[in-house]
């Protein structure tokens, strides 16, 4: 089985550390996700598993064999990149036949694989056009055809839909996936797009300044992320990140977060935190709209983003600002007075010394 394991894993270019002794295990049949801002490491980490740079230091296996030695040839995985890399001058049949002529392979056989290909792809009535000829999405077919021709026994995918437009964007997740789920090809994506993640992998991991933050499935990874950085990059828009302290009452078990704009109550704490600085952490969809006369907390809409099937209300509680989701449509004017709620179910807390979530509930 096609697995891939990253054991200490380190990449040095000169004095700067680009990714700093990564562990990371990626199962047999898996879409992986590799998620982060430009210069997290994700694409690297990539071209390292490709056998395209050297490592520095650390191990990485692929199928239970240790490649560091290995040529990309060698390794048995084929590599997407985000600008295609097409040969202008050679039509799409023979763009997808060339890693089967490297290797030698008859005439008839090259013949019968790029057609099973391309009838998979949906490309076959384009074989003989050139790369100039046809469109983007076609381009980005063309590129995944000749990666599969190989039958390769990992896929690696470099942001290869960051060109298309945003229909296209939708329409070839939508493609990956449902590819990746018939062939079942464990296949690593790279990306710095938290809804192409969250929509096409079955687990991710993000990066940040070349070490891993979080490794998890799409639903937790947005419910529970495990740290300030995780939590502020993966969702759109992002959780809201509120700072202040945590205080116990001086009789009972009630707790409350507060700064000099909100007092919230919180449920029970079960560790030694009285007095901690914290970031309080709650997404969009968690900050309610409450009708007059019903309490919650005085209010000032700032911004009013109307999106059809919800409405983005970013308000201002003192200094405090908040973003709210509003399912479905809002009349708000901007300057005016509403009264909110934050769900207390969803609120998480995060330590501002080590940036970390704290386990209140375990």
């Amino acid at each position: 089985m096609s697995e891939v394991v990253v054991e200490n894993l380190t990449k040095k270019f000169g004095n700067n550390v680009v990714l700093d002794n990564i562990d990371l295990k990626i199962d047999a049949k898996e879409y992986f996700v590799l998620l982060g801002p430009s210069g997290s490491g994700k694409t690297t980490l990539l071209r390292l598993i490709a056998g395209l740079e050297e490592i520095t230091a650390g191990s990485i296996y692929i199928a239970g064999k240790k490649v560091n030695d290995m040529l990309p040839k060698e390794r048995n995985v084929a590599m997407v990149f985000q600008n295609y890399a097409l040969y202008p001058h050679l039509n799409v049949y023979e763009n997808i036949s060339l890693p089967l002529k490297v290797r030698h392979l008859g005439p008839e056989k090259v013949k019968e694989k790029v057609k099973t290909v391309a009838e998979t792809l949906h490309i076959e009535d384009l074989l003989q056009k050139k790369p100039k000829q046809i469109s983007g999405g076609q381009q980005q077919r063309v590129a995944l055809a000749r990666a599969l021709v190989r039958d390769p026994s990992v896929f690696l995918l470099d942001e290869p839909l960051s060109n298309l437009d945003a229909k296209l964007r939708v329409e070839a997740r939508v493609f990956l996936k449902k590819l990746q789920k018939e062939l079942g090809i464990t296949t690593i994506f790279v990306t710095h797009d938290q809804a192409e993640a969250s929509t096409m992998a079955t687990k991710i991991a993000v990066l940040n300044k070349g070490a891993i933050t979080q490794v998890d499935n799409p639903y937790d990874l947005y419910r529970r992320p495990n740290d300030v950085f995780t939590a502020s990059f993966v969702g759109s828009p992002a959780m809201n990140l509120v700072r202040g302290v945590i205080r116990r009452a001086i009789s009972g078990n009630a707790w409350t977060f507060s700064n000099e704009d909100i007092s919230v109550s919180l449920k029970d704490i079960k560790l030694d935190a009285d007095g901690l600085e914290v970031f309080m952490g709650i997404r969009p969809e968690h900050v309610r709209v409450v009708e007059r006369g019903k309490g919650g907390i005085d209010s000032t809409v700032s911004v009013v983003e109307p999106l059809g099937s919800v409405t983005y209300v970013t308000v201002n509680v003192g200094k405090t600002q908040l973003i709210l989701q509003y399912p479905g449509e809002i009349k708000l004017d901007m300057g005016s007075s509403i009264k909110i709620q934050l769900d207390p179910e969803g609120l998480l807390l995060y330590a501002v010394d080590t940036g970390k979530r704290l386990a209140i509930d375990e």
